[in-house]
């Protein structure tokens, strides 16, 4: 299975998929903290049509998590751009089988 980790540097989730045989690469923009080759430093944008049968997603969740409540009133911006990337995440694409990591936030509001 092809499957795409987004969000992801640490490389831990994609090298959990990789040691049970699957073709699982990383994407963030930060460079990957193991060095492996199988991380792409690019735009997740940007590749969410290229044939993936999985994605498992860490957006961040800085200004949408409600532990952070108390700032919502002044991140109306920032929500808005968070909740457009969480949507293309879980809506836009045309991959099939997604999983979203997803702290207690406004996205199930």
């Amino acid at each position: 299975m092809r499957v795409l980790i987004a969000c992801e540097f640490s490389g831990v989730v994609r090298r959990a998929f990789r040691k049970r045989g699957h073709d699982a690469w990383s994407c963030d923009l930060l460079p990957a903290e193991d060095s492996q080759e199988f991380h792409i430093r690019w735009d997740v944008y940007r590749i969410l049509t290229d044939g993936w049968d999985l994605m498992v997603a860490h957006p961040p969740c800085t200004h949408l998590a409600v532990s952070g409540a108390r700032w919502f009133k002044e991140k109306r911006l920032e929500q808005e751009a968070a909740l457009e990337f969480v949507e293309t995440l879980l809506i836009n694409n045309p991959i099939p089988k997604i999983a979203l990591e997803n702290p207690i936030s406004i996205i199930s509001s």
